[in-house]
């Protein structure tokens, strides 16, 4: 498989709002389910894919789409035809980043995947344009700082409680109890789950659960001499047959088979998981 990869931190004016940069060229071809992330991401496509999840959105063919927060549990796909120079560009947000930069709150699309072009409307095909004769991290970086500069000069660049609390669950992979995180931020576990549900629109617990989940199959596909009831521990799992349940619903097969990977295809773009059944 070709695979070109790599990242960019964001410039000191972006810091506030991306934590990365990441550009691939690949020539992956076929469907792959898509493991969920606790962050919003936004892609230019070099190549032609369909992204689609039952009951929720299917996008064909965007140039352009926003990524926002999904359930653990959600059926997702990216459907990847394949180009001459396949990948794509993506910004990866800061927890609160993209609502700071553009004034909307990821509980707007959470479960979805939109159209990147309803969001940055103003000469947007120059910038696409330019970006095809751009092969590097750091040459894309720069073009999309520039068009997003008069997004982030006018933006708030506070830092807040929801930001914080995220940056603490992925340091610990989501290996944390609610209550925990209510001691250790000072806020009661009703007003946190309220911040959680209006402001990024899913709950804490399913966010550690989305952290411990990519945890888990990491593991899986990196460690396969590791005992599964290790990797369950690992994971901030004890109870072994809830850890073989949740794996089996986001791969759609159980640990052991994954394990032995002759039945399934697992791509990793840094942060990102896709995993394809044969």
């Amino acid at each position: 498989m070709r695979e070109i990869f790599q990242t960019a931190k964001p410039s000191a004016l972006f810091e506030p709002f991306i934590r990365y940069y990441k550009y691939i060229e690949s020539d992956l071809k076929g469907i792959y389910k898509c493991v969920p992330i606790p962050y919003v991401e936004l892609y230019f496509n070099f190549t032609h894919v369909n992204f689609y999840s039952p009951n929720y959105y299917n996008l064909n063919k965007p140039q352009i789409h926003l990524a926002g927060l999904q359930k653990y549990d959600q059926n997702s796909y990216s459907h990847m035809f394949g180009t001459d120079r396949g990948g794509g560009f993506c910004i990866v947000f800061q927890p609160q980043g993209f609502y700071h930069l553009f004034g909307i709150k990821s509980s707007d699309f959470c479960k979805y995947a939109i159209n990147g072009e309803s969001v940055l409307k103003k000469d947007i095909d120059q910038l696409l344009e330019k970006l095809q004769s751009a092969y590097n991290v750091y040459d894309i970086k720069e073009l999309v700082e520039r068009y997003l500069s008069k997004y982030a000069i006018q933006a708030c660049c506070k830092s807040d409680l929801i930001n914080a609390i995220i940056s603490y669950m992925d340091r610990i992979n989501g290996m944390v109890r609610v209550s925990q995180i209510s001691n250790i931020f000072n806020i009661t576990p009703r007003s946190l789950e309220r911040h959680f549900m209006n402001d990024i629109g899913i709950s804490p617990t399913e966010l550690l659960h989305i952290f411990r989940i990519n945890k888990a199959i990491r593991l899986i596909n990196e460690k396969p001499e590791y005992d599964l009831t290790g990797i369950s521990y690992l994971s901030g799992y004890y109870d072994q047959a809830h850890f073989i349940k949740d794996i089996k619903k986001i791969t759609g097969i159980s640990p052991g088979q994954f394990q032995r990977k002759n039945t399934i295809e697992v791509a990793t773009q840094d942060n990102r998981l896709f995993i394809k059944t044969n």
